[in-house]
């Protein structure tokens, strides 16, 4: 925290705390590429010490309670890093996310050829826990065709991933499959498109590559806006193919 009474000057605390913001900006941008590393360093409090000046009510009390704020926050970063790491260590191969519409509309993940789908010999098939929440939501919401393969799906989950907690575990040759699950309280989103993406992303903190597999339009459309890889789901691995009387019409 900044040290000091009241009554010295607001700007010295002021530009004392923007120098440490940038400073830690440029050391976490070395480590990482993804804003979302730094952005937190911007927030509302930023925004108002930037603006303070002598007169300011209370200016200290706010620089000293943005600087504990930020302080627990990268504590909480660097705790994030470390689990990842001990994550991204525990298989290897090509971090392939799918999202709930592959998994629906496609053959199931055992029957896909996915080194040739990402072009890569080994992967690591990541199902994020929101798309698990998605499956067993579909359980019940879904019309009678989805309904069933989603339960059909989870079971197959269950059997592979109850044993290993959602720990990368072989599915078929060269490839892993795995559901990523954290300690501690769940944060789930209103949108559910966005904490896949943000699954990516958080993959993608570790440095190693990461690409999304769908074949949603809105989807892949997002994922390029966030600058997340898109590999297209092929066709050929439909549930249903396309027929030619479909195609006509």
């Amino acid at each position: 925290m900044v040290g000091g009474s009241a009554g010295q000057a607001v700007s010295i605390h002021q530009n004392t705390y923007l120098a440490w913001v940038g400073t830690a900006e440029a050391q976490l941008r070395n480590i990482f590429v993804d804003p979302l590393a730094w952005d937190h360093l911007y927030d509302e409090r930023h925004r108002q010490i930037y603006g303070l000046t002598q007169s300011s009510p209370r200016a200290i009390e706010l620089i000293n309670t943005a600087a504990t704020v930020q302080a627990a926050w990268l504590e909480q970063l660097a705790d994030r890093v470390k689990r990842l790491a001990d994550r991204l260590a525990a298989a290897p191969g090509l971090l392939t996310v799918v999202d709930t519409h592959v998994l629906l509309h496609f053959l199931p993940p055992d029957q896909v050829d996915w080194p040739a789908v990402v072009c890569n010999p080994r992967v690591r098939l990541v199902l994020p826990l929101r798309v698990v929440e998605e499956l067993d939501e579909k359980k019940y919401t879904a019309r009678d065709d989805l309904a069933d393969r989603a339960r059909r799906l989870l079971s197959q989950l269950r059997t592979q991933l109850a044993p290993t907690a959602g720990a990368p575990t072989p599915l078929r040759a060269g490839v892993t499959i795995e559901v990523p699950v954290d300690d501690g309280p769940r944060r789930r989103t209103v949108d559910a498109d966005q904490e896949i993406l943000d699954t990516c992303r958080e993959l993608g903190l570790g440095g190693q590559p990461v690409v999304l597999v769908t074949d949603d339009t809105g989807m892949t459309l997002r994922a390029g806006a966030a600058g997340v890889r898109v590999v297209p789901m092929p066709e050929q691995y439909l549930r249903r193919r396309p027929q030619p009387e479909d195609q006509a019409s």
